[in-house]
């Protein structure tokens, strides 16, 4: 959630341990949302909690692991590093610094959309499996059903996240389903009603944050006059309020794909 600065009035992340304007301590510091592990161990013990087979998953809580096709977390000396090895074994490090509970956090939500991801699949098998059991006017009922439910979830699973994005040397932002590229030439954000289809269709390859990277050569969005603050009760890519423990559990009966994931992109 974001907040006003309380010495330079910017606004500035929960998740901000001191303000990017500034400089200032943010002595109302929420590293996670509530209920979202802040260390490795949390994060170990909350996958153990929920039954997540993590080697099937290919995550990699604590290890720097080598081998391709892996999601992992490991302290390197004072720094925390979160990573993907894609499928040519290639390493995209999603973050690396000295916030423990915003790394953590960070694989903590791709564990999330990844959960989801498999239990849709798993829905969508069981739902074809019914399928064959029923008469065929039912089947068309349920096809079409099955359809617009996995369908609406898929779209709603692939909303960007608020922050920013940088595509084909441009720097994007996106809040409220409206995207916003920053003009160079007049050193402004401006609406943007048409944003090229390769971001929009892979939002996690060009994703850069939710923070304002002042050498980014950009203005910080914030501050532009576009921006719409985020009430408490909407969603970020920390929140968790609308996902509980039935969600997140794993039933041992199941089995995960991990072929099922992207392992070509950044993420």
């Amino acid at each position: 959630m974001r907040q006003r600065c309380e010495y330079c009035d910017n606004w500035i992340d929960d998740t901000d341990a001191v303000c990017p304007h500034c400089g200032a301590p943010n002595e109302h510091m929420m590293a996670s949302a509530s209920g979202v592990p802040k260390t490795i161990e949390e994060l170990k013990a909350f996958a153990l909690a929920h039954n997540l087979p993590l080697e099937q998953m290919r995550f990699f809580i604590g290890e720097d692991y080598k081998e391709p096709r892996a999601f992992g977390i490991y302290q390197d000396g004072l720094d925390f590093v979160v990573y993907k090895n894609k499928a040519d074994g290639t390493r995209a490090i999603r973050y690396r610094g000295k916030d423990e509970a915003y790394a953590v956090n960070e694989l903590y939500q791709k564990m999330k959309s990844e959960v989801a991801n498999q239990k849709n699949r798993l829905g969508t098998q069981k739902v074809q499996k019914a399928q064959r059991k029923t008469r065929f006017a039912g089947i068309l009922v349920i096809i079409a059903f099955a359809t617009v439910l996995v369908g609406g979830i898929y779209a709603l699973s692939r909303l960007p996240s608020r922050g920013y994005y940088s595509y084909n040397n441009t720097s994007y932002y996106f809040q409220d389903n409206d995207w916003y590229f920053y003009d160079s030439y007049s050193n402004t954000w401006q609406p943007d009603p048409s944003p090229p289809t390769p971001l929009t269709e892979n939002v996690d390859e060009y994703w850069q944050g939710n923070s304002w990277d002042s050498s980014s050569g950009t203005s910080d969005f914030s501050n532009s006059q576009y921006y719409d603050p985020p009430s408490e009760s909407s969603s970020s890519s920390s929140d968790d309020d609308d996902w509980d423990d039935d969600d997140w559990s794993w039933s041992s009966s199941d089995s995960w794909d991990s072929s099922a994931t992207d392992w070509s992109s950044d993420w």
